[in-house]
């Protein structure tokens, strides 16, 4: 792993440690990396990606890796255009016993894919990264003759925004927006975080360490709406399946 301050500013790591990282994860789960992605951004992207991964392993769910390439590649979802059918994902699996009765909860995790609002049925954002229940994800044609794959918002479990920067207040008052857009109820407080729940809350995901005024707008809205604003990635790469200072919640 490279050496990193801790209190260094510097956002960026060196190329070569992402894409050892990225490879061993996806040989690990029973695919291969081709490095398709030119730009920095992608690859933090396609890491943090595979950190969310990591979370639903350590929170005990079996992993599937689905729709491999015929070479058995791992195709990453590099654009927001594309139908989920032509992309990999992952398929997690948990059983639980409550109050003796058995439930098995099966989930998705997918890249770059569009989410309805919850206010409007025909407005869509693309999270860079998000969770939603088994076949939570539908394509259908649109009024100009074209398919699109969008995540239902009911089927919606939470959603990442990937930031290979340092964070800024703007950008983080601009992931309320989001969250107010497509999971209102952790703005209007009808969902509440814990400390030790069933997923994760709506996240926002920094490389970069933001300085003493972005921690205290960072504060503030974590402890207002209850998202989490998870900087330093390079400094700490375990944070999020870590679950160590992270808001989750149940459903």
């Amino acid at each position: 792993m490279a050496r990193l301050n801790i209190k260094s500013k510097n956002p960026y790591k060196d190329r070569k440690y992402l894409l050892r990282d990225i490879n061993s994860f996806i040989s690990r789960n029973g695919g291969v990396f081709n490095q398709l992605a030119k730009r920095m951004s992608d690859l933090f992207e396609m890491s943090i990606y595979n950190d969310i991964v990591k979370y639903y392993k350590r929170k005990k769910y079996d992993i599937e890796v689905m729709l491999l390439g015929k070479d058995g590649t791992f195709r990453y979802k590099l654009t927001t255009s594309g139908l989920k059918e032509n992309f990999s994902y992952f398929h997690c699996v948990k059983s639980t016993v409550k109050k003796r009765k058995r439930t098995k909860i099966e989930i998705e995790i997918h890249h770059n894919l569009k989410v309805q609002s919850a206010h409007d049925d025909h407005i869509y954002y693309t999270a860079d990264i998000c969770v939603c229940y088994k076949d939570g994800v539908i394509t259908r044609k649109q009024k100009n003759g074209r398919n699109h794959s969008y995540v239902e918002n009911d089927k919606l479990i939470n959603f990442f925004e990937v930031k290979n920067l340092n964070p800024f207040p703007e950008v983080l008052f601009g992931f309320s927006g989001l969250v107010l857009e497509v999971m209102p109820q952790f703005i209007n407080g009808i969902t509440k975080p814990c400390s030790d729940g069933d997923h994760l809350t709506p996240s926002i995901v920094f490389s970069g360490l933001g300085g003493e005024h972005v921690r205290k707008v960072s504060n503030s809205l974590t402890a207002r709406y209850g998202y989490n604003v998870i900087s330093g990635l390079y400094a700490h790469k375990n944070q999020i399946y870590s679950f160590k200072d992270l808001s989750e919640y149940s459903t």
